[in-house]
């Protein structure tokens, strides 16, 4: 019998365990910095749709705001407690659905609120359900966050998209995994017999070899739910906009340098569209990129002058990564970025110690780099794009987040090794996750 609370979302095969750096309010507060926006202090975060919970788990143990969440499926709620539980970060997590979540009498306003993967994955009533929750439960001043599939990045794939969810949903036998391996194995049938229809769209037979080789759990989430729509970005948009919510920025930092994902001639013609989201929309045709991570809020407050200055140079960073790792130039989809000029350089080695330094610490203190401060802080930003550097809480913060940040450590190492470790751990310096080297072998 269909399970009606889940309204056509497979809850039968637990989703992958990944990790979502978007959801840290550190990271908000570089990417709203980077769009001349005021940072807004969190102390009150909620994740909607949480999935095995790494995300929410991580920014609890490692953050000093206090979280929230709610998903659908049994499983993942247990997961999710076990670890929070084992951190001590004393989160509240509830098995809901959007509308039974947003129906309780015990939730604070959430200065965060962040939905990674479920927009594109959900029907549109639990879509109305979350603008609502959205437009009574966030504070002001508050943010959110959210990632959606674009129509422009997935457009090629959609027919195979609906030809896939066909066959699984005709299958008669075996779980969603069996019908997914069914659907995949005749899909491949079929573009091997080369037909008229994807003639036109030459790439598509090599995403759908990607997608082939991807984790079932993924797939069974991603693609095989009844609902999976991609967006144009006017109609989320629309959808936030009935919350009272307007887009604030990009939320991948790397998303923010247009030097790598657009052309000289793309750039100035984006600068010719006046309509923030008709901008937008543009934007999306020109990168074709597949998802969209943004940060949205009702009251954006922006920053410009002595003021932005003086956010930047309090911003603290932390050096993430070996210096000698720290790339010299990374690529974009149309574009290059050169990080081995002498002020990323010097950057990097006031930084080497591995102690967080606020931004005019390192303009005019010990291991100064002499540089202007809008010139530092583009250096800095960007070595935090390309994952060097990392925004850094202060250290009452580290602190006292130090304890729970180890404690879950060890729970990710042993529990989830073997193919389920997120590849990443709690940092107290970030309040995020930072990615850890595999054992060898």
């Amino acid at each position: 019998m269909p399970n009606e609370r889940a309204a056509g979302y497979v809850t039968d095969v637990g989703y992958s365990f990944g990790y979502h750096a978007e959801l840290n309010p550190r990271v908000a507060h570089l990417a709203f910095l980077r769009a001349g926006l005021a940072p807004p202090r969190i102390a009150r975060a909620c994740e909607l749709g949480f999935g095995q919970g790494v995300s929410l788990a991580i920014h609890a143990a490692a953050g000093n705001a206090r979280w929230w969440g709610c998903d659908l499926l049994p499983a993942h709620v247990h997961h999710a407690r076990a670890l929070d539980a084992a951190a001590g970060s004393g989160s509240t997590l509830i098995e809901a659905s959007f509308a039974g979540f947003a129906a309780r009498d015990d939730l604070p306003p959430f200065d965060f609120i962040g939905l990674h993967g479920v927009l594109s994955w959900v029907s549109a009533d639990n879509r109305a359900h979350i603008a609502a929750f959205l437009r009574d439960r966030l504070a002001p001043g508050g943010i959110v966050y959210s990632s959606h599939n674009t129509l422009a990045g997935w457009a090629d794939l959609l027919p195979l998209r609906r030809l896939m969810t066909a066959h699984a949903a005709a299958g008669d036998a075996g779980d969603t995994v069996a019908r997914i391996e069914a659907a995949l194995a005749f899909t491949a049938r079929l573009i091997d017999v080369n037909p008229l229809a994807l003639r036109t769209l030459p790439g598509v037979a090599g995403r759908f070899e990607r997608l082939r080789r991807a984790d079932r759990r993924y797939l069974a989430h991603e693609y095989f739910n009844r609902d999976w729509e991609p967006f144009a970005f006017g109609d989320v948009a629309d959808l936030f906009a009935s919350a009272g919510l307007h887009h604030a920025c990009a939320a991948r930092l790397r998303d923010q340098l247009d030097g790598l994902n657009l052309t000289d001639g793309q750039r100035h013609l984006l600068a010719d569209v006046a309509d923030p989201v008709l901008r937008e929309t543009v934007r999306d045709l020109l990168t074709g990129a597949p998802v969209r991570r943004d940060y949205w809020t009702r009251q954006a407050a922006p920053l410009a002058g002595p003021a932005l200055a003086a956010a930047w140079r309090d911003t603290r960073l932390a050096l993430v990564v070996p210096g000698d790792e720290a790339p010299e130039r990374v690529s974009g989809p149309l574009g290059d970025l050169d990080l081995a000029g002498p002020v990323h350089r010097a950057v990097l080695g006031a930084l080497a110690d591995r102690q967080p330094r606020t931004l005019g610490e390192l303009q005019s203190g010990s291991g100064g780099t002499c540089a202007d401060l809008p010139t530092l802080a583009a250096a800095a930003y960007e070595l935090a794009a390309v994952g060097s550097l990392a925004p850094a809480q202060d250290d009452a913060t580290i602190a006292a987040c130090t304890e729970r940040s180890q404690r879950l450590n060890a729970v990710l190492s042993a529990r989830l090794a073997g193919g389920d470790d997120p590849g990443v751990r709690a940092s107290p310096v970030t309040g995020g996750g930072l990615a850890v080297r595999p054992p060898p072998n």
